[in-house]
């Protein structure tokens, strides 16, 4: 969209069909949240289209798996704040994450994170190349 020519409304939303926008500068910006719900345990699917900043509480073992995400050379991302009610719901990722040392409950040699606590957890996840490889790091646990 060149918005020299064309016009981008306030009182509408604007896709520009993954074009860049270059030089911009933001000011009192936000994210929009997606929430799961409360999940009584199963597959989740994290969609990128959702938005970057996903919430999920726990009533059971989850299995996560990504969507949507950007083509290879451009970042994709995506914070996952987890309720988690009980340590025996455990959360399963699949095998393209690499979870980094940092990650409570996973030790980067299976694919299943039990946390330690029950408790708020943030995660991030990060790819670069439309998900061949995911890097999720944990952000914080057990707010209250």
């Amino acid at each position: 969209v060149d918005l020299q020519t064309n016009k981008a409304n306030m009182n509408a939303a604007s896709n520009f069909t993954d074009n860049e926008v270059t030089r911009a500068k933001f000011k009192d910006t936000s994210e929009t949240v997606f929430n799961h719900g409360t999940v009584s345990g199963g597959a989740i699917t994290l969609n990128h289209e959702n938005g970057h900043y996903q919430t999920i509480t726990t009533n059971g073992a989850i299995t996560l798996s990504f969507t949507n995400l950007p083509a290879t050379n451009s970042l994709g991302r995506i914070v996952l704040d987890i309720t988690v009610a009980d340590v025996a719901h455990t959360i399963t990722i699949p095998s393209a994450v690499l979870v980094s040392g940092n990650v409570s409950g996973g030790d980067g040699s299976s694919d299943t994170i039990t946390v330690p606590t029950s408790g708020r957890y943030l995660y991030e996840f990060m790819t670069p190349d439309a998900g061949t490889n995911i890097m999720m790091h944990q952000l914080g646990n057990n707010y209250i």
